[in-house]
């Protein structure tokens, strides 16, 4: 008996398997197409921009910094301490200037000295500058032996008599800080020519002829005098010798 194609058709399993499994791979292979152009769409389309939060820039900046990094000092002009360094430093400089100067032409006071005797006799060494000529001075209204200072007060010259050089009294210093008063100095052969420019000394005879009370003394004809409470040995200065000129 004879099987028509319709009937071959519904009852062969073989043949529904094969079209279901078509149909399958066909809507996989629709489903498959549908996401690749969800995903090109998603990856073509400008993101919107995100607005930084606070939290994230602090993570940021901290992530910037190195670890164990010292924070950067701060540069502070150093001009200022500069110029107060500079000025302390003259203010030092002219300080040990001035005191070179002064201690240069004022002797140290005058040490126990000497136990001379009126009539004595001894050999001296003076220390001097060429412009004691003019700056040595003394003032005393008192004569000692005809011999007397420039000055009889602060204020007025001596007034009794001349100033015959080897009557006019001056003070003068020793190399050993011996001081005295004495006349005659510079009518001396030794000191009458051309002297030198920084301090000097000269070796004398020191004949001694008294002693005078208590005289005002001055080192410099700009300085000003200086009232001693002692009374100074007064005499006179002759054979003098420049010591290494």
């Amino acid at each position: 008996m004879a099987t028509s194609s319709d009937d071959k058709d519904r009852h062969d399993p073989g043949t529904d398997d094969t079209s279901a499994d078509e149909a399958d791979a066909r809507n996989a292979d629709d489903a498959t197409t549908e996401g690749e152009g969800e995903r090109r769409a998603a990856a073509t389309a400008p993101s919107a921009p995100s607005r930084p939060t606070k939290q994230a820039g602090a993570a940021r900046r901290a992530a910037g910094k190195k670890p164990g990094a010292r924070p950067r000092a701060t540069a502070h002009p150093q001009g200022g301490s500069l110029g107060k360094s500079m000025i302390l430093f003259l203010i030092i400089i002219g300080g040990l200037a001035g005191a070179f100067a002064f201690f240069g032409r004022e002797p140290a006071g005058g040490t126990a000295g000497p136990k001379w005797k009126t009539g004595d006799k001894s050999q001296v060494e003076v220390t001097l500058v060429s412009s004691d000529i003019k700056d040595l001075a003394c003032w005393s209204a008192e004569e000692i032996n005809g011999r007397h200072c420039a000055f009889e007060s602060p204020t007025k010259g001596w007034s009794k008599g001349d100033a015959d050089e080897k009557k006019l009294l001056r003070p003068y210093t020793t190399t050993d800080r011996v001081q005295f008063l004495a006349a005659g100095l510079w009518s001396e052969p030794a000191l009458t020519g051309t002297l030198p420019s920084a301090r000097f000394a000269v070796k004398c005879t020191y004949t001694v002829e008294g002693r005078m009370k208590r005289p005002g003394i001055r080192w410099s004809s700009e300085g000003a005098w200086l009232d001693r409470a002692d009374d100074w040995y007064s005499g006179l200065l002759s054979d003098c010798k420049l010591i290494n000129p």
